[in-house]
C-alpha cells in the first residue's frame, strides 16, 4: 500500500519474478492492482570495494492516466518521489541502525519547513 494524492490510498499485490540475493530482486504488479507496475532493486559493488550502490527501477501506469500523474505531482506524491525519500531512509538505516529524527531534540524544530516531506514521512 501506498499513499496516492489528495490522502488516497493505492493498494496492489505484486509477484516476484527475480531474486538474487546480494544482486538484484524485480516484480510486477499482479491483475486487478489499483496500479499497474513493475521494477526492479539491484546491489553492485562500488568501486574499490567502497560500500554497495543500489539501483531501483520502475515502470507504472499511474491512475488517471496523464492527469493522475499531473495530480500526483502536485500533491508531492509522485513515486519517483517517494522511492528518493525512502531511499535516504535507507541509506540512513543502513549506516546508522535508524531513521534521524530532530523530535524531541532541544535545537530540533517540531517539523520540517517542507510541508510535503513531513507528510511522507510523519505519516
Amino acid at each position: 500500500m501506498a499513499k496516492g494524492p489528495a490522502g488516497t490510498n493505492v493498494e496492489w499485490d505484486a509477484e516476484i519474478i527475480t531474486d538474487k540475493p546480494n544482486e538484484v530482486i524485480s516484480w510486477h504488479s499482479l491483475e486487478g492492482s489499483d496500479v499497474d507496475h513493475a521494477g526492479s532493486v539491484r546491489f553492485e559493488r562500488a568501486a574499490g570495494g567502497r560500500g554497495t550502490i543500489v539501483r531501483v527501477k520502475m515502470q507504472y501506469r499511474p491512475m488517471g492516466g496523464r492527469l493522475g500523474t499531473a495530480v500526483a505531482k502536485l500533491f508531492g506524491q509522485a513515486p519517483e518521489k517517494q522511492i528518493k525519500i525512502d531511499m535516504c531512509r535507507l541509506k540512513q538505516v543502513i549506516e546508522t541502525g535508524e531513521v534521524a529524527r530532530t523530535e524531541g531534540q532541544p535545537a530540533g524544530r517540531p517539523r520540517s519547513t517542507s510541508r510535503k516531506y513531513d507528510d511522507l514521512v510523519r505519516a
